[in-house]
């Protein structure tokens, strides 16, 4: 009697302990949470935040070379039909592409009706995602930049939710090619904030385009 009270309860307290550890299952960036690379407040912030999101994982995985870099979406060329369908692809070339192409095509058309007329060039900066990633604000302001001329431009001449998604997914492959000129050392923490940037304009930018 005693052993199949023993053996209760150890199945008990086996069954409560896989309970709790299912209730409260561990991160996804556990193992990354506790890196003296990633212990600053704001970096701590987005880990408790989206520490249950593999898009942060993934993020981090890049960061710290355990998954090839992603690449910037797929734009249409210039086929020379009609001047609509020109400026159109011209815009997802712009809004899609590098930050060293839009810096490029901004300083030789800014303010002219060149090489369309239409487009808008105005931008604003970054906003930082509620108060997280606020450190980041001027080292993403370029592919900001880039972002604010997709939505612009891309809410007037073709509004749909798909290039919207391709304009942000542009936005964080800009701004992870920003963190990846950082050294080592600070390049996990910047990625963290350009996959809470990426967050903040999946969720709270379709207002604005």
């Amino acid at each position: 009697m005693r052993s199949l009270l023993l053996s209760a309860a150890l199945l008990a307290t086996a069954s409560l302990l896989g309970a709790c550890s299912q209730a409260t299952p561990p991160s996804l960036v556990a193992g990354y949470a506790t890196r003296p690379e990633l212990q600053d407040a704001g970096s701590q912030a987005i880990l408790a935040r989206y520490g249950d999101d593999p898009g942060l994982l993934a993020a981090l995985q890049e960061a710290y070379g355990e998954r090839p870099a992603q690449a910037l979406p797929a734009a249409p060329e210039l086929g020379g039909l009609d001047y609509a369908s020109d400026r159109l692809a011209y815009i997802k070339r712009t809004g899609w592409g590098t930050v060293s192409n839009y810096n490029s095509q901004y300083s030789a058309y800014s303010g002219t009706s060149l090489p369309y007329t239409g487009l808008n060039w105005t931008r604003d900066g970054c906003s930082a995602p509620d108060g997280v990633g606020l450190g980041y604000r001027e080292d993403f302001r370029p592919a900001c930049n880039v972002h604010d001329f997709g939505y612009r431009n891309l809410k007037v001449y073709q509004r749909t939710d798909a290039n919207r998604l391709t304009t942000d997914e542009a936005f964080y492959t800009n701004m992870k090619s920003i963190c990846a000129a950082k050294s080592w050392y600070a390049r996990p923490a910047c990625y963290s904030a350009a996959y809470a940037y990426y967050q903040g304009v999946r969720i709270g930018g379709g207002s604005s385009f």
